[in-house]
């Protein structure tokens, strides 16, 4: 179950071997590190790579070029064939953000044969390093062959609330949790396998990735044989533990 981690399997994990490939990122504790580690990753392969995102984005501080427009599946095919760019609808400057498109726009991007790889950010956390979704989150596209949930690992044994979870009172009713008590990997667990958690609207055919982020800062926190059991119990198709900072990104990994 644990397995050798190498570009060719991740790979297989997200089910990116057709292509164009939409990739969605939700959750909190490192959304955009792992949009940028992942577009890094794909670009050392070959392949294109589009970011973009459902919500609101700060701009990244790579030298990519960045683009905004209205409908990123009419632009011109030279500009689709860039090894990694960055593409919004608008500049949204009382936020400092940009703001991205809907997820049907997107959804559309998968008619271009120029696309490779489409990152996209589809959960907002307000830089929290973790959350619950609220009734209208997260806004993934439907074409997305995979979804990565994202939680900051080193939450884990700290008490939690509203000061440093997004939309506490979500994240309460899913896990059970009362404020200021300790998390545990138990709590986490419920907020993978509850059908309004961390998983909620990915699209029934995509592959379920749970990544631990910062995990170096909670493995004694871990007991192994209770973080698979949403993996043997099919809630998701892989386990990342890891920290998107670093490199490799990946330290161990888990899957079916």
């Amino acid at each position: 179950m644990k397995s050798i981690i190498t570009p060719t399997s991740l790979f297989f994990d997200l089910g990116v071997q057709n292509h164009p490939s939409i990739i969605s990122v939700v959750g909190a504790g490192g959304k955009t590190s792992t949009l940028f580690w992942l577009a890094q990753l794909f670009h050392a392969c070959g392949r294109r790579v589009l970011i973009t995102t459902t919500t609101h984005m700060f701009l990244p501080e790579t030298p990519w070029p960045i683009i905004f427009c209205h409908e990123p599946a009419k632009l011109p095919r030279q500009q689709l064939m860039q090894p990694i760019q960055v593409c919004f609808h608008a500049w949204k400057a009382p936020l400092g953000k940009a703001r991205g498109f809907q997820p049907a726009v997107i959804d559309a991007l998968v008619e271009r044969p120029e696309c490779d790889v489409i990152l996209v950010e589809a959960d907002g956390a307000r830089g929290f390093p973790l959350k619950a979704p609220d009734e209208h989150e997260p806004c993934i596209p439907e074409c997305s062959c995979s979804v990565i949930a994202v939680m900051g690992g080193h939450t884990l044994g700290e008490k939690t609330g509203a000061d440093n979870v997004h939309r506490w009172p979500q994240f309460a009713g899913i896990t059970g949790m009362r404020a200021d008590v300790p998390l545990q990997l138990r709590d986490l667990i419920r907020l993978v396998q509850h059908p309004q958690g961390a998983f909620k609207n990915a699209p029934p055919t995509s592959r379920r990735i749970w990544f631990i982020n910062r995990f170096s800062q909670c493995e004694n926190n871990v007991d192994e044989n209770e973080l698979i059991q949403p993996l043997l119990q099919g809630d998701v198709d892989a386990v990342w533990l890891g920290d998107a900072q670093e490199r490799p990104a990946i330290t161990r990994r888990f899957v079916r």
